[in-house]
């Protein structure tokens, strides 16, 4: 059985967008700001570097209880003992990576196409991240789903979905109302002027919105 994992505020940690500050400085600040999950996505450095800071990474999310999972990566996730992996389209095979991490680990996969959803096998793949749902830096070429789109997109996902691309605190909530449950952010709190504020109000958006769709959800019942 998967561990438990919260996708509320899902900090992408990668060291070529911290705004010159050590990568482990911005995720301890995330960390400290609220910070749910953690990933490693690091596209530019040797696989012994990745390693190397997949090590130092997995200590402070230790310190908090926060899931680590590295990107691409499923046999440093399992040399790491990390808690698992997050694999794009045309990356790793899930049931490969399954195979190789056991049933406990949590695999997270990239979707944004309807026959991405469909291909999801139920106890391979934990969750996907879906969008981008705003234009972002990191996913150009892709087309820009809004709210809106994202909606109709997972509607029927067979597993949670979190939203990424382009979130900042002050559109983070129509994801969650779009039915998202969480917002994937990188450049929101890792290029920020104060990375730990910018995760708390993050998750302080997260909180409020939940709140009062609960008791809209009330109110209707």
């Amino acid at each position: 059985m998967t561990m438990p994992f919260d996708l509320s505020v899902y900090f992408v940690a990668d060291p070529s967008c911290c705004a010159g500050r050590p990568v482990e400085a911005v995720v301890l600040a995330a960390l400290k700001g609220g910070a749910t999950l953690l990933q490693l996505r690091n596209k530019h450095s040797s696989r012994d570097e990745v390693f190397e800071q997949a090590l130092r990474l997995a200590a402070l999310a230790d310190d908090f209880g926060v899931p680590l999972l590295i990107n691409d990566y499923p046999d440093i996730a399992s040399e790491t003992k990390v808690a698992g992996v997050h694999l794009g389209q045309g990356d790793n095979n899930p049931a490969q990576a399954r195979a190789l991490l056991g049933a406990g680990a949590v695999i997270g996969l990239t979707a944004f196409r309807a026959e991405h959803f469909a291909a999801i096998a139920r106890g391979v793949v934990d969750y996907t991240g879906t969008g981008p749902i705003y234009s972002t830096q990191t996913d150009k070429g892709k087309p820009v789903l809004g709210p809106e789109g994202f909606a109709l997109m997972i509607a029927n996902a067979p597993v949670p979905v979190v939203g990424i691309g382009g979130i900042a605190v002050d559109n983070a909530g129509a994801v969650i109302r779009a039915g998202a449950k969480g917002v994937a952010v990188m450049r929101a709190i890792s290029e920020a002027p104060d990375p730990e504020e910018a995760a708390r109000a993050l998750a302080a958006e997260v909180r409020a919105v939940r709140v009062a769709q609960e008791i809209l959800n009330r109110r209707a019942s």
